[in-house]
């Protein structure tokens, strides 16, 4: 009797968008044969496929199995060890207490509770039904399915894994939590996610776009796509991104935005827009970079509104050093409110007291009453509608004006 015969099987089909997702287990289990009275059970089991090359596809033990005389339709098999293999060689060991086991067409299928260590990376998959695409190099998994790799642990309802791209690709409520100690409880969750193992890559949102990001903090940040470069410890979002700051609590969006983690910094090379409700104010900048450890953030070619004292600056470059609620401005300075403009090279603004003291190339442009005045320093109040002009005042020094 021959025992290596080819099984009937499950197959595992499907594709999402192109990229070879596993989008349903399909198929269905061949119409059993009349039942056979009577069962065989062996000892000392050994499965072993090889392809047309000669190669094996998997080499697997058991200490026991039983199966149907009708022709091994099923194996039932208990406690399974062993190894699956691509050109020959391991790349996946296999471990189970009891199992049902199906081989069809350099097929294999396991259903049951089943531990899948990966050799090359170190990791473990575990759930309760895989097929082996010994064809393909192919795992694919689903049905109580956890993964965990020194990296990340993952969870999802599928699993492919593509051991000759070194690929893992995972489907639906997908939730990665790190395990490095540089980014200890970072969490991301998506719908489609796929782990570029040999670049160390994570890509969430391929194919099914939503992607939400939580810090250790509590800091979230939302996207339609995002890459994790685990070397560089750099998190990409893009279109559609939302940050949403704990301490401070700030909100930024832009469609290109880059979390450095181990620098604690938010990076924008695109345009992005601003938010710090408490303090009643709003920005846009072309570029941004918030640090995060000591809450300071550069913008460049920014505007920022105060809403409660209806001023605007903008400045080829401001930094924000939002824990003392100041703004430093250089290049091209303009502040403006209703009815007076003051432009200068360099500015600093004390949101709070709505102070602001300019220096350099000095110009006040006031409506009504009609005023100009030009100077090399400037010190006013925002709420007191007052300013002093001084150094090179053409009319005197100092200048008080008080604005209508």
């Amino acid at each position: 009797m021959r025992l290596l015969r080819q099984l009937g099987g499950v197959l595992l089909l499907g594709s999402l968008a192109g990229c070879g997702w596993v989008e349903t287990w399909i198929g269905e289990e061949p119409t059993p044969e009349p039942e056979i009275t009577g069962a065989v059970r062996l000892q000392r089991l050994t499965l072993r496929q090889t392809d047309e090359q000669g190669q094996i596809l998997w080499l697997l033990e058991a200490e026991g199995a039983r199966y149907s005389d009708g022709g091994l339709q099923e194996i039932e098999i208990a406690n399974l060890r062993g190894d699956l293999r691509a050109a020959g060689q391991p790349v996946y060991k296999v471990e189970a207490k009891a199992v049902t086991v199906r081989q069809r067409n350099g097929q294999l299928w396991i259903d049951g509770r089943t531990t899948v260590t990966d050799v090359e990376a170190k990791g473990t998959i575990v759930a309760d039904q895989l097929v082996w695409r010994g064809d393909r190099s192919l795992l694919q998994a689903q049905k109580n399915l956890s993964i965990r790799y020194p990296q990340a642990t993952i969870t999802a309802e599928r699993l492919e894994a593509d051991s000759q791209r070194r690929e893992l690709r995972a489907l639906k409520g997908v939730r990665v939590t790190s395990t490095l100690p540089e980014v200890a409880d970072l969490r991301l969750s998506t719908e489609a996610l796929v782990w570029q193992q040999a670049q160390q890559r994570f890509l969430a949102g391929v194919g099914t776009p939503g992607v939400t990001v939580v810090g250790r903090g509590g800091d979230r940040l939302r996207a339609q796509e995002a890459e994790w470069a685990i070397p560089e410890q750099r998190l990409t979002l893009r279109r559609g991104v939302q940050v949403n700051l704990q301490e401070p609590n700030l909100v930024a969006r832009g469609e290109l935005i880059q979390w450095w983690i181990d620098r604690q910094q938010v990076v924008s090379d695109a345009p992005i827009a601003v938010q710090y409700p408490s303090q009643g104010i709003r920005g846009q900048a072309q570029r941004g970079i918030f640090f995060l450890a000591d809450n300071r953030a550069i913008f460049e070619n920014a505007r920022l509104e105060s809403q409660p004292q209806a001023a605007q600056l903008q400045a080829q470059r401001l930094t924000w050093r939002i824990p003392q609620q100041q703004v430093d401005a250089t290049g091209q300075v303009e502040i403006r409110r209703a009815n007076a403009t003051l432009r200068t090279a360099q500015l600093l603004w004390r949101i709070p007291e709505q102070e602001v003291e300019a220096q350099g190339g000095v110009f006040y442009d006031q409506t009504t009453p009609r005023l100009q005045v030009q100077g090399q320093r400037a010190k006013g109040w925002l709420d007191r509608q007052e300013v002093i002009v001084s150094g090179g005042v053409r009319t005197q020094v100092p200048l008080q004006l008080r604005f209508p």
